[in-house]
């Protein structure tokens, strides 16, 4: 996996206890995969306009929260900046060096809905061309070093690139992949497409049929990541209602270090930001998402 730096962008301006304790995660996370990958690392710190009557002492704590982070990583580059926080982090990830990867995290649910909906991660991870790793609400801490990467797949197109990232990833990280597929949420599509066609109703041979090719595609993905050389397995979630349910669940478990999945999709399981399935879906992870999108345009 290309050595290309990672761009941490950290909302170290704000100066809540639980806005600071989700600051610190978010560069651990950061800068643990950094090493693991041996990437270099840039923090990127962008003042807004509006926090331009922010008290001295908080301007003086921030101050001296870069400096220890500079003290205390110096092989990190931190880049202050002042203005609108997408505008600064397309820059530098359009410019002439792009990062490989961006590392944003979120302050709670009520800052998520913030957050989501017409901001900073709604922008960056709708738009960005390069991975996105979203340290959620639910995440406590960094990943440990044993842990299996979960895969989120709907076993369509949108879900390929995805796939790809994750399969190099294991390959750099020496580690597990585990595909996670949602049967019910296929199911549920796939009724939507039949009642679209004037078919009322799927019948029990249907859904087995459906089922037994789910089975099929990722015993096919499997095999591919096992030749590769990457130890992978699969799960069918056959019991949660929804596909976002069912990575909540998994990830819940422990046994997983990040989760990977494609946005940008069409289907009911991977859709669009604008949409309820991936906002739900790293709200509720246990582990850091990495969303890649699942085209470049």
């Amino acid at each position: 996996m290309p050595s290309k730096y990672m761009l941490i962008a950290d909302d170290v301006f704000d100066v809540t206890p639980g806005a600071r304790a989700r600051s610190q995660l978010v560069r651990e996370c950061g800068f643990d995969l950094a090493e693991k990958l041996k990437s270099p690392t840039k923090l990127l710190y962008v003042q807004n306009p509006n926090d331009a009557t922010m008290k001295s002492t908080d301007r003086e704590r921030i101050k001296s929260t870069l400096q220890q982070i500079r003290q205390s990583n110096k092989k990190t580059q931190v880049v202050e900046a002042f203005g609108n926080p997408v505008d600064e982090i397309f820059r530098m990830e359009t410019g002439s060096s792009a990062p490989g990867m961006v590392v944003m995290g979120t302050a709670g649910k009520k800052g998520l809905e913030r957050f989501f909906l017409g901001s900073v991660a709604e922008e960056v991870v709708r738009n960005a061309v390069v991975p996105v790793m979203v340290i959620g609400p639910k995440v406590k801490a960094a990943p440990s070093a044993k842990a299996k990467i979960l895969v989120a797949t709907d076993l369509t197109s949108n879900s390929r690139r995805a796939e790809a990232y994750a399969k190099k990833l294991a390959k750099a990280l020496n580690a597990e992949v585990v595909f996670l597929h949602s049967t019910i949420e296929t199911l549920r599509v796939a009724d939507q497409y039949a009642a679209a066609s004037g078919t009322a109703f799927m019948d029990q041979t249907t859904m087995d049929t459906l089922n037994a090719k789910s089975k099929e595609a990722l015993l096919k993905k499997t095999k591919l990541f096992k030749s590769a050389g990457v130890k992978c397995t699969f799960k069918m979630d056959q019991h949660q209602p929804t596909s976002q349910a069912a990575i909540a669940a998994e990830t819940a478990t422990g046994k997983y270090r990040y989760l990977v999945m494609g946005t940008h999709g069409r289907s009911a399981f991977v859709k669009a930001f604008l949409g309820s399935t991936a906002r739900e879906t790293i709200m509720s992870s246990a582990v850091p998402t990495i969303v890649i999108r699942s085209h470049n345009k």
